[in-house]
Protein backbone atom coordinates (compact mmCIF):
# COMPACT_ATOMS: atom_id res chain seq x y z
CA UNK A 1 0.00 0.00 0.00
CA UNK A 2 1.21 3.50 -0.92
CA UNK A 3 1.56 5.52 2.29
CA UNK A 4 1.79 9.23 3.04
CA UNK A 5 3.80 10.25 6.09
CA UNK A 6 3.74 13.78 7.48
CA UNK A 7 7.05 15.38 8.48
CA UNK A 8 6.41 18.25 10.86
CA UNK A 9 7.73 21.79 10.39
CA UNK A 10 6.56 24.47 12.82
CA UNK A 11 7.84 27.30 10.64
CA UNK A 12 5.24 26.48 8.00
CA UNK A 13 2.24 26.76 10.34
CA UNK A 14 0.57 29.66 12.14
CA UNK A 15 -1.00 27.27 14.64
CA UNK A 16 1.18 24.17 14.83
CA UNK A 17 -0.95 22.03 17.16
CA UNK A 18 -4.07 22.78 15.16
CA UNK A 19 -2.26 21.86 11.94
CA UNK A 20 -1.07 18.56 13.41
CA UNK A 21 -4.58 17.75 14.61
CA UNK A 22 -6.00 18.31 11.12
CA UNK A 23 -3.23 16.17 9.62
CA UNK A 24 -3.77 13.41 12.20
CA UNK A 25 -7.47 13.36 11.24
CA UNK A 26 -6.50 12.70 7.63
CA UNK A 27 -5.39 9.44 6.02
CA UNK A 28 -1.68 9.92 6.71
CA UNK A 29 0.11 6.82 7.95
CA UNK A 30 2.21 8.57 10.58
CA UNK A 31 3.68 11.84 11.81
CA UNK A 32 7.43 12.31 12.13
CA UNK A 33 8.04 15.04 14.69
CA UNK A 34 11.14 16.61 13.16
CA UNK A 35 11.86 19.89 14.96
CA UNK A 36 15.62 20.29 14.73
CA UNK A 37 15.87 23.71 16.39
CA UNK A 38 14.50 22.56 19.76
CA UNK A 39 16.50 21.49 22.78
CA UNK A 40 15.74 18.03 24.16
CA UNK A 41 13.62 19.48 26.99
CA UNK A 42 11.66 21.69 24.59
CA UNK A 43 11.19 18.78 22.22
CA UNK A 44 9.91 16.56 25.06
CA UNK A 45 7.22 19.09 26.03
CA UNK A 46 6.08 19.38 22.41
CA UNK A 47 6.22 15.61 21.84
CA UNK A 48 3.89 15.01 24.79
CA UNK A 49 1.27 17.23 23.15
CA UNK A 50 1.72 15.69 19.71
CA UNK A 51 1.50 12.17 21.17
CA UNK A 52 -1.86 13.04 22.71
CA UNK A 53 -3.15 14.17 19.32
CA UNK A 54 -1.79 11.14 17.47
CA UNK A 55 -3.22 8.76 20.08
CA UNK A 56 -6.60 10.47 19.74
CA UNK A 57 -6.72 9.68 16.03
CA UNK A 58 -4.86 6.36 16.22
CA UNK A 59 -1.91 7.63 14.18
CA UNK A 60 1.67 6.50 14.61
CA UNK A 61 4.02 9.11 16.08
CA UNK A 62 7.67 8.76 15.06
CA UNK A 63 10.21 10.58 17.21
CA UNK A 64 13.07 12.18 15.29
CA UNK A 65 16.60 12.15 16.73
CA UNK A 66 15.81 12.27 20.47
CA UNK A 67 16.18 8.68 21.65
CA UNK A 68 15.67 9.43 25.34
CA UNK A 69 12.49 11.39 24.63
CA UNK A 70 11.06 8.37 22.80
CA UNK A 71 11.97 6.11 25.73
CA UNK A 72 10.46 8.47 28.31
CA UNK A 73 7.19 8.67 26.38
CA UNK A 74 7.07 4.95 25.63
CA UNK A 75 7.10 5.57 21.88
CA UNK A 76 8.41 2.56 19.94
CA UNK A 77 9.06 4.27 16.58
CA UNK A 78 12.09 6.44 15.93
CA UNK A 79 13.82 8.02 12.96
CA UNK A 80 17.48 9.00 13.26
CA UNK A 81 19.89 10.98 11.09
CA UNK A 82 22.10 8.51 9.24
CA UNK A 83 25.30 9.46 11.10
CA UNK A 84 23.62 8.89 14.44
CA UNK A 85 21.85 5.72 13.35
CA UNK A 86 25.01 3.84 12.37
CA UNK A 87 26.80 4.71 15.64
CA UNK A 88 24.00 3.86 18.09
CA UNK A 89 23.96 0.34 19.51
CA UNK A 90 21.22 -2.01 20.72
CA UNK A 91 18.37 0.18 19.45
CA UNK A 92 16.23 -2.88 18.75
CA UNK A 93 15.98 -3.50 22.49
CA UNK A 94 13.88 -0.36 22.91
CA UNK A 95 12.19 0.24 19.55
CA UNK A 96 9.92 -1.76 17.27
CA UNK A 97 10.73 0.23 14.14
CA UNK A 98 13.82 2.32 13.41
CA UNK A 99 14.20 4.43 10.30
CA UNK A 100 16.89 6.67 8.88
CA UNK A 101 17.43 9.08 6.00
CA UNK A 102 19.91 8.32 3.24
CA UNK A 103 21.45 10.42 0.49
CA UNK A 104 23.37 7.77 -1.40
CA UNK A 105 23.00 4.17 -2.53
CA UNK A 106 25.93 3.20 -0.30
CA UNK A 107 24.19 4.71 2.73
CA UNK A 108 21.07 2.70 1.92
CA UNK A 109 22.98 -0.59 1.83
CA UNK A 110 24.71 0.20 5.12
CA UNK A 111 21.43 1.27 6.74
CA UNK A 112 19.79 -2.06 5.92
CA UNK A 113 22.82 -4.02 7.15
CA UNK A 114 22.74 -2.01 10.38
CA UNK A 115 19.13 -2.95 11.10
CA UNK A 116 17.00 -0.15 9.69
CA UNK A 117 13.34 -1.05 9.34
CA UNK A 118 12.82 1.49 6.58
CA UNK A 119 14.73 4.31 4.89
CA UNK A 120 13.80 7.76 3.62
CA UNK A 121 15.58 8.73 0.40
CA UNK A 122 15.97 12.30 -0.77
CA UNK A 123 15.74 14.89 -1.76
CA UNK A 124 13.93 13.73 -4.89
CA UNK A 125 12.52 16.99 -6.27
CA UNK A 126 13.50 20.64 -5.88
CA UNK A 127 12.44 22.07 -2.54
CA UNK A 128 12.85 25.34 -0.66
CA UNK A 129 14.15 23.33 2.29
CA UNK A 130 17.25 22.47 0.22
CA UNK A 131 17.82 25.70 -1.69
CA UNK A 132 20.89 25.60 -3.90
CA UNK A 133 21.11 21.80 -3.84
CA UNK A 134 20.19 19.91 -6.98
CA UNK A 135 17.50 17.22 -6.49
CA UNK A 136 18.59 13.62 -6.85
CA UNK A 137 15.57 12.67 -8.94
CA UNK A 138 13.53 9.53 -9.44
CA UNK A 139 16.46 7.54 -10.82
CA UNK A 140 18.20 7.87 -7.47
CA UNK A 141 15.04 6.71 -5.69
CA UNK A 142 14.79 3.64 -7.91
CA UNK A 143 18.51 2.86 -7.46
CA UNK A 144 18.04 2.94 -3.67
CA UNK A 145 14.99 0.66 -3.86
CA UNK A 146 16.89 -1.87 -5.95
CA UNK A 147 19.78 -2.33 -3.50
CA UNK A 148 17.64 -2.96 -0.38
CA UNK A 149 14.67 -5.10 0.57
CA UNK A 150 13.26 -2.86 3.31
CA UNK A 151 10.57 -0.21 2.61
CA UNK A 152 11.79 3.01 0.98
CA UNK A 153 10.02 6.38 1.22
CA UNK A 154 10.69 9.41 -0.98
CA UNK A 155 11.12 12.90 0.48
CA UNK A 156 11.75 16.35 -0.92
CA UNK A 157 9.37 18.46 -2.98
CA UNK A 158 6.56 15.92 -2.76
CA UNK A 159 3.08 17.22 -3.54
CA UNK A 160 0.00 16.14 -5.49
CA UNK A 161 1.63 17.18 -8.77
CA UNK A 162 5.16 15.85 -8.38
CA UNK A 163 4.00 12.49 -7.00
CA UNK A 164 2.78 11.47 -10.45
CA UNK A 165 6.43 11.37 -11.57
CA UNK A 166 7.03 8.55 -9.10
CA UNK A 167 4.76 6.12 -10.96
CA UNK A 168 7.70 4.86 -12.99
CA UNK A 169 9.63 3.71 -9.91
CA UNK A 170 9.10 0.03 -10.58
CA UNK A 171 10.09 -1.52 -7.24
CA UNK A 172 7.88 -3.45 -4.83
CA UNK A 173 9.57 -1.93 -1.78
CA UNK A 174 8.84 1.67 -2.80
CA UNK A 175 6.32 2.28 -0.05
CA UNK A 176 5.25 5.91 -0.17
CA UNK A 177 6.22 9.52 0.42
CA UNK A 178 7.14 11.84 3.26
CA UNK A 179 5.52 15.26 2.92
CA UNK A 180 6.53 18.36 4.87
CA UNK A 181 5.68 21.86 3.64
CA UNK A 182 2.83 20.87 1.31
CA UNK A 183 0.96 19.34 4.26
CA UNK A 184 1.92 21.88 6.92
CA UNK A 185 0.77 24.78 4.75
CA UNK A 186 -2.46 23.16 3.60
CA UNK A 187 -5.85 24.11 5.01
CA UNK A 188 -7.34 20.76 3.97
CA UNK A 189 -4.77 18.00 4.63
CA UNK A 190 -7.22 15.19 3.88
CA UNK A 191 -7.90 16.57 0.42
CA UNK A 192 -4.16 16.80 -0.28
CA UNK A 193 -3.46 13.28 1.01
CA UNK A 194 -6.28 11.94 -1.15
CA UNK A 195 -4.93 13.73 -4.24
CA UNK A 196 -1.43 12.40 -3.61
CA UNK A 197 -2.71 8.84 -3.31
CA UNK A 198 -5.05 9.17 -6.27
CA UNK A 199 -2.36 10.67 -8.49
CA UNK A 200 0.01 7.87 -7.65
CA UNK A 201 -2.78 5.35 -8.27
CA UNK A 202 -1.49 2.36 -6.34
CA UNK A 203 -4.83 1.12 -5.05
CA UNK A 204 -5.96 -0.66 -8.19
CA UNK A 205 -2.71 -2.59 -8.64
CA UNK A 206 -3.90 -6.15 -9.23
CA UNK A 207 -0.52 -7.63 -8.32
CA UNK A 208 -1.37 -6.86 -4.70
CA UNK A 209 -3.96 -9.66 -4.77
CA UNK A 210 -1.69 -12.28 -6.34
CA UNK A 211 -1.06 -14.46 -3.29
CA UNK A 212 -3.32 -13.71 -0.35
CA UNK A 213 -2.47 -15.56 2.88
CA UNK A 214 -5.37 -16.11 5.31
CA UNK A 215 -4.25 -17.03 8.81
CA UNK A 216 -5.40 -19.99 10.86
CA UNK A 217 -4.07 -21.02 14.27
CA UNK A 218 -5.00 -24.67 13.76
CA UNK A 219 -1.54 -25.71 12.55
CA UNK A 220 0.76 -23.73 14.88
CA UNK A 221 1.95 -26.75 16.90
CA UNK A 222 3.76 -24.65 19.48
CA UNK A 223 4.97 -21.95 17.09
CA UNK A 224 3.64 -18.38 17.18
CA UNK A 225 1.38 -16.99 14.49
CA UNK A 226 3.92 -14.25 13.91
CA UNK A 227 6.60 -16.84 13.09
CA UNK A 228 4.41 -18.59 10.54
CA UNK A 229 3.24 -15.34 8.94
CA UNK A 230 6.83 -14.16 8.56
CA UNK A 231 7.76 -17.37 6.76
CA UNK A 232 4.84 -16.79 4.39
CA UNK A 233 5.91 -13.18 3.84
CA UNK A 234 9.45 -14.27 3.07
CA UNK A 235 8.01 -16.85 0.67
CA UNK A 236 6.24 -14.16 -1.35
CA UNK A 237 2.68 -13.53 -0.17
CA UNK A 238 1.37 -10.15 -1.34
CA UNK A 239 -1.50 -9.70 1.12
CA UNK A 240 -2.22 -11.06 4.61
CA UNK A 241 -5.64 -11.51 6.16
CA UNK A 242 -5.77 -11.96 9.91
CA UNK A 243 -8.69 -14.25 10.70
CA UNK A 244 -9.46 -14.64 14.40
CA UNK A 245 -12.89 -16.07 15.13
CA UNK A 246 -12.38 -16.80 18.83
CA UNK A 247 -10.59 -13.73 20.23
CA UNK A 248 -12.26 -10.88 22.08
CA UNK A 249 -11.77 -7.32 20.83
CA UNK A 250 -8.72 -6.46 22.94
CA UNK A 251 -6.98 -9.75 22.25
CA UNK A 252 -7.73 -9.44 18.54
CA UNK A 253 -6.28 -5.90 18.50
CA UNK A 254 -3.16 -7.02 20.35
CA UNK A 255 -2.52 -9.81 17.86
CA UNK A 256 -3.33 -7.52 14.93
CA UNK A 257 -0.81 -4.93 16.08
CA UNK A 258 1.96 -7.56 16.10
CA UNK A 259 1.06 -8.89 12.65
CA UNK A 260 0.65 -5.36 11.28
CA UNK A 261 4.17 -4.39 12.31
CA UNK A 262 5.45 -7.54 10.65
CA UNK A 263 3.53 -6.86 7.44
CA UNK A 264 4.83 -3.30 7.33
CA UNK A 265 8.37 -4.65 7.52
CA UNK A 266 7.71 -6.51 4.25
CA UNK A 267 5.54 -3.75 2.73
CA UNK A 268 2.52 -6.06 2.53
CA UNK A 269 -1.02 -4.84 3.40
CA UNK A 270 -2.82 -6.34 6.39
CA UNK A 271 -6.53 -7.11 6.02
CA UNK A 272 -8.69 -7.87 9.05
CA UNK A 273 -11.36 -10.53 8.63
CA UNK A 274 -14.93 -9.44 9.46
CA UNK A 275 -14.17 -6.93 12.23
CA UNK A 276 -14.23 -3.32 10.99
CA UNK A 277 -13.65 -1.91 14.48
CA UNK A 278 -10.44 -3.91 14.90
CA UNK A 279 -9.28 -2.77 11.46
CA UNK A 280 -9.88 0.83 12.50
CA UNK A 281 -8.27 0.43 15.91
CA UNK A 282 -4.97 -0.89 14.55
CA UNK A 283 -5.06 1.20 11.34
CA UNK A 284 -4.85 -1.92 9.19
CA UNK A 285 -4.88 -1.49 5.44
CA UNK A 286 -8.36 -2.93 5.14
CA UNK A 287 -11.07 -5.39 6.04
CA UNK A 288 -12.72 -8.40 4.40
CA UNK A 289 -16.49 -8.72 4.79
CA UNK A 290 -18.58 -11.84 4.44
CA UNK A 291 -22.16 -11.85 3.20
CA UNK A 292 -23.48 -11.62 6.75
CA UNK A 293 -21.11 -8.91 7.97
CA UNK A 294 -21.39 -5.12 8.05
CA UNK A 295 -22.37 -3.45 4.78
CA UNK A 296 -19.62 -2.19 2.48
CA UNK A 297 -21.08 1.33 2.65
CA UNK A 298 -20.96 1.40 6.46
CA UNK A 299 -17.44 -0.04 6.53
CA UNK A 300 -16.32 2.62 4.05
CA UNK A 301 -17.87 5.32 6.23
CA UNK A 302 -15.92 4.04 9.24
CA UNK A 303 -12.59 3.28 7.56
CA UNK A 304 -12.41 6.03 4.93
CA UNK A 305 -11.85 6.14 1.19
CA UNK A 306 -8.31 4.81 1.10
CA UNK A 307 -8.71 1.52 2.95
CA UNK A 308 -9.12 -1.78 1.12
CA UNK A 309 -12.54 -3.36 1.51
CA UNK A 310 -12.99 -6.87 0.21
CA UNK A 311 -16.20 -8.86 -0.01
CA UNK A 312 -17.11 -12.50 -0.34
CA UNK A 313 -19.04 -13.20 -3.55
CA UNK A 314 -20.30 -16.69 -4.38
CA UNK A 315 -22.41 -15.64 -7.35
CA UNK A 316 -22.12 -13.22 -10.25
CA UNK A 317 -24.94 -11.15 -8.74
CA UNK A 318 -23.16 -10.84 -5.39
CA UNK A 319 -19.96 -9.77 -7.14
CA UNK A 320 -21.69 -7.08 -9.20
CA UNK A 321 -23.48 -5.80 -6.10
CA UNK A 322 -20.21 -5.67 -4.13
CA UNK A 323 -18.49 -3.71 -6.89
CA UNK A 324 -21.36 -1.20 -7.10
CA UNK A 325 -21.25 -0.71 -3.33
CA UNK A 326 -17.55 0.11 -3.47
CA UNK A 327 -15.64 -3.11 -2.79
CA UNK A 328 -12.02 -3.07 -3.93
CA UNK A 329 -11.93 -6.82 -4.63
CA UNK A 330 -14.05 -9.93 -4.19
CA UNK A 331 -13.09 -13.34 -2.87
CA UNK A 332 -14.87 -16.29 -4.49
CA UNK A 333 -14.98 -19.98 -3.71
CA UNK A 334 -14.68 -22.64 -2.50
CA UNK A 335 -13.08 -23.67 -5.79
CA UNK A 336 -11.67 -26.99 -4.53
CA UNK A 337 -13.80 -27.37 -1.42
CA UNK A 338 -12.24 -26.64 1.96
CA UNK A 339 -11.72 -28.13 5.40
CA UNK A 340 -11.53 -24.72 7.10
CA UNK A 341 -15.22 -23.83 6.67
CA UNK A 342 -17.85 -26.44 7.40
CA UNK A 343 -20.57 -24.53 5.49
CA UNK A 344 -18.54 -23.87 2.34
CA UNK A 345 -20.10 -25.08 -0.91
CA UNK A 346 -17.81 -26.03 -3.78
CA UNK A 347 -17.85 -23.51 -6.64
CA UNK A 348 -17.49 -24.56 -10.27
CA UNK A 349 -14.74 -23.06 -12.41
CA UNK A 350 -17.48 -21.83 -14.76
CA UNK A 351 -19.10 -19.82 -11.97
CA UNK A 352 -15.70 -18.41 -10.99
CA UNK A 353 -15.09 -17.38 -14.60
CA UNK A 354 -18.51 -15.71 -14.78
CA UNK A 355 -17.73 -13.73 -11.62
CA UNK A 356 -14.41 -12.56 -13.07
CA UNK A 357 -16.11 -11.49 -16.30
CA UNK A 358 -18.87 -9.62 -14.48
CA UNK A 359 -16.69 -7.15 -12.57
CA UNK A 360 -13.71 -4.88 -13.19
CA UNK A 361 -12.26 -5.20 -9.70
CA UNK A 362 -9.81 -8.03 -8.85
CA UNK A 363 -11.21 -11.47 -8.02
CA UNK A 364 -9.32 -13.84 -5.73
CA UNK A 365 -10.20 -17.52 -5.73
CA UNK A 366 -10.31 -19.30 -2.38
CA UNK A 367 -11.00 -22.77 -1.05
CA UNK A 368 -8.65 -25.74 -0.83
CA UNK A 369 -6.00 -24.15 -3.07
CA UNK A 370 -2.53 -25.68 -2.89
CA UNK A 371 0.62 -25.75 -4.98
CA UNK A 372 -0.56 -29.09 -6.36
CA UNK A 373 -3.86 -27.84 -7.81
CA UNK A 374 -3.48 -24.10 -8.40
CA UNK A 375 -2.53 -24.49 -12.07
CA UNK A 376 -6.03 -25.82 -12.72
CA UNK A 377 -7.27 -22.25 -12.31
CA UNK A 378 -5.72 -21.13 -15.61
CA UNK A 379 -8.20 -19.40 -17.86
CA UNK A 380 -10.66 -18.39 -15.12
CA UNK A 381 -9.60 -14.72 -15.15
CA UNK A 382 -8.65 -14.45 -11.47
CA UNK A 383 -6.19 -11.85 -10.21
CA UNK A 384 -4.90 -14.14 -7.49
CA UNK A 385 -5.67 -16.75 -4.86
CA UNK A 386 -6.45 -16.63 -1.16
CA UNK A 387 -4.87 -19.57 0.64
CA UNK A 388 -5.23 -20.94 4.17
CA UNK A 389 -4.07 -24.53 4.67
CA UNK A 390 -2.08 -24.50 1.41
CA UNK A 391 0.30 -22.17 3.25
CA UNK A 392 -0.10 -22.62 7.00
CA UNK A 393 -0.64 -26.40 7.11
CA UNK A 394 2.55 -27.03 5.14
CA UNK A 395 5.58 -28.37 7.00
CA UNK A 396 7.87 -26.01 5.07
CA UNK A 397 5.85 -22.79 4.88
CA UNK A 398 8.58 -20.73 3.21
CA UNK A 399 9.34 -23.09 0.33
CA UNK A 400 5.71 -24.08 -0.18
CA UNK A 401 4.70 -20.42 -0.37
CA UNK A 402 7.54 -19.66 -2.77
CA UNK A 403 6.47 -22.50 -5.06
CA UNK A 404 2.84 -21.43 -4.84
CA UNK A 405 3.82 -17.85 -5.72
CA UNK A 406 5.57 -18.99 -8.92
CA UNK A 407 2.60 -21.08 -9.97
CA UNK A 408 -0.02 -18.40 -9.36
CA UNK A 409 2.08 -15.97 -11.40
CA UNK A 410 1.90 -18.53 -14.20
CA UNK A 411 -1.87 -18.77 -13.80
CA UNK A 412 -2.45 -15.02 -13.83
CA UNK A 413 -0.04 -14.34 -16.70
CA UNK A 414 -1.74 -16.96 -18.86
CA UNK A 415 -5.33 -16.34 -17.91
Amino acid sequence: MFKVICVSARQHSNNFLQSIEMIAKSDVEAVILREKDLSEDEYFILAEKIKEICDKYNKKLIIHNFIDVAKRLGIKNIELPFSKFITEKNLNNDFECIGTSVHSVEDAVLAEKSGAGYIIAGHIFSTDCKKGLAPRGTEFLEDVCKVVDIPVFAIGGINDNSVSELKDVNCNNFSGVCVMSALMKNDNPQELVQKIKDNFSMKTDRSEYLLYAVTDRHWLNGRTLKEDVELALKGGVTLVQLREKNLDFNSFCKEAEKIHLLCQKYNVPLIINDDVEVAKAVNAEGVHLGQGDMSIAKAREILGKNKIIGATARTKEQAVKAEKEGADYVGSGAVFGTSTKSDAVKMSFETLKQICESVKIPVTAIGGITKENVLQLKGTGISGVAVVSGIFAEKDIYNSTSELRKKIEEVVNEK
